[in-house]
């Protein structure tokens, strides 16, 4: 497994760090934003290791005629302060607010993490992709990266299969501290 020299934790946020909106429909208010149990403290144990976080999420529904993009802002703002409340944060944003075949920024594409890893100056060879869907598994394994999938339907094609971004964030932190330890 390729988790040993993880520097950066790329994170979808629909499913890995909130509630998922149901099929067909979008968290599009600060209150219909709620983290998953465990989601904050897990963050807050990457963070605490020196790992960055970088949320890569898609949201379509920005690329409706009637969305308004300050919206999406309230809900990142309600996301920053709940994960704040457990002293955990994330270093850097990125979202995709583009119909689905309309850029090359939306997952399953590794638009973001190439983005990200540009702008921030680390290596793709050393960071995880951590989501519940194939479109996760499929941007991290287009950018590089080690994959975790959350859930258990199968996969996807990832690396690993964990129930939570808890169990991830165990996994990642017990094979980065055996870097520390040599060979």
């Amino acid at each position: 497994m390729r988790l040993r020299h993880v520097r950066t934790v790329f994170l979808d946020r629909d499913g890995t760090i909130n509630v998922k909106a149901g099929d067909g429909e979008y968290i599009r208010t600060p209150a219909q934003l709620v983290l998953l149990p465990g989601a904050a403290q897990a963050l807050a144990a990457l963070n605490a290791a020196g790992l960055r976080t970088v949320l890569v999420t898609n949201q379509r529904w920005l690329s409706e005629p009637s969305a308004d993009p300050a919206h999406f802002d309230a809900i990142q703002d309600r996301l920053r302060e709940l994960l704040a409340r457990e002293g955990a944060h994330l270093d850097a944003v990125y979202h995709c607010p583009h119909a689905a075949n309309s850029c090359d920024c939306r997952k399953p594409l590794a638009g973001m993490l190439v983005r990200a890893a540009c702008e921030h100056g680390f290596d793709l060879s050393e960071s995880v992709m951590i989501g519940d869907s194939d479109a996760d598994m499929a941007a991290g394994r287009a950018a590089g990266a080690a994959t975790i999938r959350l859930g258990d339907d199968g996969g996807g094609g990832a690396d690993v299969v964990v129930g939570d971004l808890a169990a991830a964030a165990r996994l990642i932190l017990a094979e980065t501290a055996g870097r520390s330890r040599g060979p």
